[in-house]
């Protein structure tokens, strides 16, 4: 008796504390876009008076409740484009927070080195996998423990690699995604010593991969980098919808395809059928181009062979994660047509909507929003 007392008491005081860890999620959410995006265009209003009707009549029969206008007025400020399906972050919030509860299985699940076991139930490609850190612990491909001396050894001609960090939430993730070619233990394109890029930027856990080749239709609009989409996927009414597809693409010589929101990436919506949005947008200063400044290559009808292909692994590989119902991932198709994942993790709630002018849940906006309502009320 007095133990399931004390059980329940536990229980209730760890739940109060992954609240408030929520609570605090989403004001930081909050203050992150209107501190760092705050200027004029935030706050004039540019809505008009139908598109507001459109946005109550839309959430009231979708959501049984009206909402602010703030977070549409913010996008539609932001990049010039209305779309009533815009959800705001305090609803986004509450869906991810309905669909993925445990928190703590979303960043195990996202953590890089677990995508091989992933990869390994489904049979889908990811990357060759040479050397991994794990807790500290390190591993060659073949998964036997090595030393750091044999560790660096055995890397020290290993030629042209891409090494990352694994965990999710490391600051500065994106800088530290990078590409090597270690001759004699130094690393030629920075003329640095593996051991000293280890111990710099990779203390906590990573992985030394091989590099990537892009299938011809994804490297001909820029050869330099791992060009990766990132689709949204959902599980909802037990069944995995695809929302949408994004193509990260390199630029200005970059070897990576994402090099942060406030520096020189593209990011350009993909339809269905694989066939590109007319034009992308650089995350630095919200530029529009129609072409790559690089290669010249038109994105209007350009189309990614085998894209169909992706929406299918990722509808297998999310079955495979059931604790994420909501869920982002990292995909490219290789030089032989194969699709390869890169990585899962939990979506962004908002660059979709504000760099893009794209309702997150797209097509889907209505089924979601009704199921959160009847969550909600239950």
């Amino acid at each position: 008796m007095i133990k399931n007392i004390f059980t329940r008491s536990i229980r209730r005081f760890f739940k109060k504390i992954n609240g408030l860890k929520n609570f605090v999620k989403k004001i930081v959410g909050n203050l992150f876009f209107y501190l760092v995006l705050k200027q004029d265009f935030i706050t004039k209003n540019v809505l008009t008076k139908e598109q507001k009707l459109e946005i109550d009549a839309f959430y009231v029969n979708n959501y049984g409740k009206k909402i602010s206008y703030k977070w549409h007025n913010l996008f539609t400020s932001y990049n010039g484009i209305f779309d009533v399906r815009y959800v705001p972050f305090d609803v986004c919030f509450s869906i991810v927070n309905c669909l993925n509860s445990n928190n703590d299985n979303c960043d195990i699940l996202q953590d890089k080195n677990l995508l091989y076991n992933i990869a390994k139930v489904t049979n889908v490609k990811v990357a060759k996998r040479y050397f991994y850190s794990i807790n500290k612990i390190l591993f060659n491909g073949d998964d036997d423990i090595v030393s750091k001396e044999e560790f660096y050894k055995q890397i020290s001609n290993i030629g042209e690699v891409f090494i990352k960090p694994t965990q999710v939430n490391n600051t500065g993730n994106v800088n530290k995604c990078k590409l090597l070619n270690i001759k004699n233990g130094i690393d030629i394109y920075s003329n640095t010593s593996i051991r000293t890029i280890i111990e710099k930027d990779y203390t906590d856990d990573f992985v030394v991969q091989e590099k990537i080749v892009c299938h011809k239709s994804i490297s001909n609009i820029y050869p330099k980098a791992v060009n990766t989409f990132y689709v949204n996927t959902i599980i909802l009414n037990n069944k995995v919808k695809v929302l949408n597809s994004v193509l990260q693409i390199g630029m200005g010589d970059n070897t990576v395809d994402w090099v942060g929101l406030n520096k020189n990436s593209l990011l350009i919506l993909v339809n269905k059928d694989g066939t590109l949005h007319n034009w992308a947008i650089c995350s630095k200063g919200r530029k529009r181009y129609s072409a790559h400044p690089d290669t010249g290559i038109v994105f209007k009808n350009h189309k990614i062979d085998l894209f169909p292909k992706i929406l299918e692994t990722l509808k297998t590989l999310h079955l495979s994660v059931p604790w994420l119902k909501f869920c982002s991932w990292g995909i490219t198709i290789d030089v032989s047509g194969t699709p390869v994942i890169l990585e899962i993790k939990t979506p962004s709630y908002m660059y979709d909507q504000l760099l893009l002018g794209v309702g997150i849940f797209g097509e889907h906006t209505e089924e979601v929003l009704s199921y959160l309502k009847n969550k909600e009320n239950s």
